[in-house]
């Protein structure tokens, strides 16, 4: 686990500073927000007061959920001393901190209304004590992302171990004593096939078009890309798992 988990620190810590772009107009990246805020919609909103979000890189999803929560606290912490450094300089707030935290201790320190880890698990060697350790600090609910399916070559190069099999995680969250509240297998065909063996061909976690700050025919590109995704992306069907748990009453 530690050598995976130091692997990954690296990738990201060398890795944050291209991909800013990507993070916030790459096509995939803006339909998963999306996906995200939709599942966000089955919360009762009054009762997230604070919210921890796991993984939070350089911070563009943390500051979704800020928007998305106008009432709330919001910590984000990472393993990525680049990924903190770059969402402090953006998103920082009175209301948004965010904290280098390599073993994620924040989760033992206190608990939160809502805790999330978006596109996180699938990085993780033991996933389970992680997320025995995210339930653990939810008092309400929990939100999570992540990659289904076939694995391909391309995600190695940034930091996955694996992706998950359909059923995998919500059989782990009823037995941790919470109930499914909205969940998505989404993005067949556009996103899952189609895009993930374009990335694969393109590498694109390493590609220059996909990488560093975009200018306009990047931007472009990536509109164009987004209206597929938003057309032709199911969200009934697909390899992108997008889901919501509240904890069983007692």
């Amino acid at each position: 686990m530690a050598a995976t988990g130091n692997r990954n620190r690296e990738i990201y810590d060398a890795g944050w500073m291209a991909w800013r772009d990507m993070k916030l107009y790459g096509p995939a990246s803006v339909w998963l927000r999306g996906l995200i805020a939709s599942a966000l919609e089955s919360l009762d909103s009054p009762r997230v007061a604070s919210i921890l979000d796991v993984g939070c890189g350089e911070g563009t999803t943390t500051d979704m959920l800020a928007r998305k929560f106008p009432r709330a606290s919001v910590t984000g912490i990472d393993f990525s001393e680049t990924g903190i450094a770059m969402a402090r300089e953006t998103y920082g707030s009175a209301r948004v901190t965010f904290l280098a935290d390599t073993a994620s201790a924040r989760l033992e320190e206190a608990r939160f209304d809502l805790v999330t880890s978006f596109e996180v698990l699938e990085h993780v060697d033991d996933w389970q004590s992680l997320l025995r350790r995210i339930c653990g600090a939810s008092r309400y609910a929990v939100a999570l992302s992540f990659p289904t399916g076939r694995m391909r070559p391309y995600e190695v190069h940034v930091g996955h171990v694996r992706n998950f099999r359909k059923g995998e995680v919500e059989a782990f969250m009823r037995a941790a004593g919470f109930a499914v509240a909205r969940r998505f297998y989404a993005g067949f065909p556009f996103f899952s096939p189609i895009y993930r063996d374009l990335c694969n061909l393109a590498d694109a976690g390493r590609s220059g078009f996909s990488t560093g700050r975009f200018g306009m025919r990047q931007k472009i590109v990536a509109a164009i890309l987004l209206t597929m995704f938003r057309r032709f992306s199911l969200r009934s069907a697909g390899d992108q798992f997008c889901g919501v748990f509240v904890r069983d009453a007692p």
